[in-house]
């Protein structure tokens, strides 16, 4: 169906001010020119307009209905202008779909993300945008993420007529991201260009979609989770914890400060942004150095820091420190995540469910933990639930009291699935939620574990084996790539033994 000229559109592209979209990598021309190109396929050079330096999505909701506005459009074009791979067949089909339907709003969906715009009706617009500032005032300020406009409406889906144009394969569990705001998502882009060799597949979403699939240089960039053991000693003897079936694995070995800060400048340097989690399978808070080690993840912008506790080390003094660190700490501009998550390990709804999980515990301490933390850090902490046959009773309990806003957390919770790594543990899983079909490991494209002594694991269920090297004596980005032959062999399904016994492929850390 042509698309009738009768409708005036324009496009909107947010900017995403990446050092990375002016690179000249793409056949000579980087991803903001490969954007304008597209652009100007749908719109004369005054009807393409950019938008951006928004501190929520209601300001984004309220510079398109300005814009569309000054434009007499009918309709708006929406993407972001650093994706070098958005393509013109899609586009063409949205607004094709779009206008023969009469549509409000008009999305792909299954594409990688990057590959294809929004279409919104001017009016739509208008709509969204008000009712960002009153009936969705909550949706309306959150900060601005690369589905933002999804995002928003749908809080309200039905109230809008939505049209969706769906591929003829789902790439949504590779969670691909091509746009150039960030190094890792950039040496993404990169070596998938770099590696079609006939420039015409280019043009075709669903070619270039499958060669992503099989590309591990795509598949793996960076580490975008670091899991670092600054000790291994532990509170509590939870059963889950496999440090402890294992003789001499828990001997008191703490990280000292200084190594960990030359970690975190080493990993910044390598991966920019990251979410920096503490302390695998160890409490960190019986380091002695802890806040310090705190203060040193949130100097860095784009870090994020995840805490995992058992909650029985805190104290007032701890969390009115925490509070000060993150009062005064910078912010992120890129990086989405909160600056600051800390999981509490509950893992039961009453203190006799929690006697059956950790041994040497405290229920009430646990308890006093987390409403003493969200006291001082609102929005900041999570009461964890690792789902066993032990706790299943106790799981809905669990989530009706935590997921209630008025909780001591605000409804915030965590519900994790049990791990017997790979055999090693006794099998304790209630339900098994594994997919049918295997994906390439997410822990292997997008996580680095590294003990208390610098070693690196494979992953954190190799924490036993033999590593991969030692980032106190080698390179972060050697270590990282030794394990590209074997993400090769899982897009291949070739798994060696541990793999194959491994169910926690499907799982995903940040």
């Amino acid at each position: 169906m042509p698309i009738k000229k009768s409708m005036k559109s324009i496009v909107i592209l947010y900017e995403s001010k990446s050092e990375y979209a002016e690179q000249k990598v793409f056949d000579g021309k980087s991803a903001l020119e490969k954007t304008l190109d597209w652009a100007a396929l749908f719109a004369e050079e005054d009807n393409i307009v950019k938008i951006g330096d928004c501190s929520s999505t209601a300001e984004v909701l309220e510079k398109i209905v300005l814009s569309a506005q000054e434009k007499k459009a009918d309709y708006i074009i929406f993407s972001f202008d650093d994706l070098p791979f958005i393509n013109e067949e899609i586009t063409k089909k949205l607004i094709e779909q779009h206008i023969k339907y009469h549509a409000e709003y008009t999305f792909s969906d299954g594409y990688p993300a990057g590959f294809a715009p929004e279409i919104i009706n001017a009016q739509a617009a208008a709509i969204m945008a008000k009712l960002s500032r009153t009936n969705l005032k909550d949706a309306g300020e959150k900060k601005v993420s690369r589905s933002v406009i999804y995002d928003f409406i749908k809080n309200d889906i039905n109230s809008f007529d939505v049209e969706t144009f769906i591929a003829p394969h789902d790439w949504r569990l590779l969670r691909f991201s091509f746009n150039t705001a960030c190094k890792r998502d950039f040496l993404s882009c990169k070596a998938l260009f770099n590696s079609i060799q006939d420039k015409n597949d280019l043009c075709n979403a669903d070619k270039l979609a499958e060669a992503a699939s099989k590309n591990v240089a795509v598949l793996k960039t960076l580490p975008a989770y670091y899991n670092i053991q600054i000790c291994n000693s532990v509170n509590t003897n939870a059963i889950y914890n496999p440090a402890l079936t294992v003789k001499d694995a828990v001997n008191d070995e703490k990280m000292s400060y200084e190594d960990f800060a030359s970690l975190t400048k080493r990993i910044s340097e390598f991966s920019e942004d990251a979410v920096i989690s503490l302390s695998v399978y160890g409490e960190p808070f019986v380091h002695s150095q802890i806040m310090q080690i705190i203060e040193n993840v949130l100097s860095y912008p784009e870090f994020s820091l995840f805490l995992e506790t058992d909650g029985l080390n805190i104290t007032e003094e701890i969390c009115s420190k925490l509070k000060e660190l993150l009062a005064s700490c910078p912010k992120a501009i890129k990086n989405p995540y909160q600056k600051l998550m800390i999981a509490v390990q509950m893992d039961a709804f009453t203190k006799e469910g929690y006697a059956k999980i950790h041994k040497n515990g405290d229920f009430e301490k646990v308890t006093n933990a987390i409403s003493l933390l969200s006291s001082y850090l609102p929005g900041s902490v999570y009461p964890q639930f690792i789902r066993m046959n032990e706790n299943e009773e106790e799981l809905e309990a669990f989530f009706r009291y935590w997921n209630e806003k008025t909780s001591p957390a605000g409804g915030n919770f965590i519900i994790q699935k049990y791990d017997n790594f790979a055999g090693l543990l006794p099998e304790r899983k209630p339900a098994d939620l594994s997919p049918l079909e295997r994906n390439v490991c997410w822990h292997l494209r997008r996580d680095m574990t590294i003990l208390a002594n610098g070693d690196v694991c494979l992953c954190r269920n190799c924490l036993f084996e033999n590593p991969l090297g030692n980032v106190f004596k080698e390179d972060l980005e050697s270590i990282w790539h030794k394990s590209d032959c074997i993400v090769s062999n899982h897009v291949e399904n070739k798994l060696n033994e541990k793999c194959g016994k491994c169910d926690e492929f499907y799982t995903f850390n940040f």
